[in-house]
């Protein structure tokens, strides 16, 4: 690890990270007012953050519908060979997350694959037969309630919030149709822009070989295509909520949409997936410190009083997330496998 990283972040970098969780495309010109400061500063803190690995904005697809098949895979390895099978995993474009669990399965992976034959073959043939994988259970997920994208700091206050918001607004346009993300016309600006969801039309068209005024277009409408989820990431262990945690959870099918009402209010909360299985609901949250996982269960059980806690499961350590890999302090490598390619 780089011993030169400063590995405390200002306030004026909490700032400007909240902010583009807000809006990830916001211009630095339309910002500056906001957040008080000339566009040539935001730029560069933005580049020593994003250098650093501190902060990054990446994106994916959309998951909608039957689209996308999403689930959560527990992994157990033979005793030693924990490192050699996340090496290998990771490699895999279809892994979107790896998490180390303190306990109930040595890994939890996050995979998606674009039809439930490719998933089963993904989990089957592929990570079932990972040299060193002992066992696997899969857990599909019957649908997304909320997803990382819209976990916020807590940086900016109420007014600055408004105004960025209000920039985004101003900026969206009318909506497009979604978009094949994987055809010849969109398919590398997808890729390029999975590496930096901030990157321009000038930038990508000098990567791929295309005329700058054509990518600005195509780019133009894949954003109003609302196809890809584009998203501001910051290193945990950095924040305020270093400790994240899943609780797995048996609750009436009829009683889902009201859960995701009341658990998904909670600011910590970060995911909400309706599963397969004898836990059919999974709540996964950033929290301050250990002892902060009683209060907040406590919180789930009194606001879900038919749920049954069936599992608690605190991440050790996170490997990848979303298609990025991500050093033992949280901080982003600057290494990404596109999600794109799973």
């Amino acid at each position: 690890m780089d011993q030169n990283v400063q590995h405390t972040l200002s306030e004026e970098d909490f700032a400007l990270a909240h902010a583009l969780q807000l809006y990830p495309r916001v211009s630095w010109s339309r910002l500056a007012p906001v957040l008080d400061a000339a566009p040539v500063t935001l730029a560069r803190r933005w580049e020593r953050l994003r250098a650093s690995g501190h902060v990054w904005v990446n994106s994916y697809p959309v998951v909608r519908g039957s689209a996308m098949q999403v689930a959560l895979v527990e992994v157990d390895c033979a005793p030693g060979r924990l490192d050699e099978v996340a090496t290998t995993l990771e490699s895999i474009p279809a892994v979107m997350s790896i998490e180390y669990a303190a306990r109930g399965r040595d890994l939890l992976l996050t995979v998606n694959a674009p039809s439930f034959t490719e998933l089963s073959a993904l989990v089957l043939d592929r990570l079932g037969q990972t040299p060193g994988v002992v066992s696997t259970r899969t857990h599909l997920a019957a649908a997304v309630h909320v997803e990382g994208s819209r976990w916020r700091l807590d940086a900016l206050d109420g007014d600055q919030i408004e105004a960025v918001r209000a920039l985004r607004r101003d900026d969206a346009g009318p909506a497009a149709d979604p978009v094949d993300l994987r055809s010849t016309a969109y398919g590398p600006i997808v890729r390029e822009l999975g590496t930096d969801g901030r990157a321009g039309a000038a930038e990508i068209a000098a990567r791929i070989g295309r005329p700058a005024s054509t990518v600005r277009r195509q780019l133009a409408t894949l954003v109003r295509s609302r196809s890809l989820v584009f998203r501001c990431e910051i290193a945990q262990l950095l924040t305020r909520w270093p400790i994240s945690v899943a609780w797995w959870i048996r609750l009436p099918t009829a009683d889902i949409g009201e859960a995701v009402r009341r658990v998904g209010a909670d600011p910590r909360v970060r995911l909400c997936l309706s599963l397969t299985g004898p836990a059919n609901f999974l709540v996964n949250a950033w929290t301050h410190a250990l002892p902060e996982l009683v209060g907040m269960q406590s919180d789930i059980e009194r606001a879900l009083p038919a749920a049954e806690i069936v599992d608690t499961s605190v991440t050790l350590r996170t490997r990848k997330r979303m298609g990025w890999l991500l050093h033992p302090d949280g901080r982003c490598t600057g290494r990404n496998v596109p999600l794109l390619d799973a």
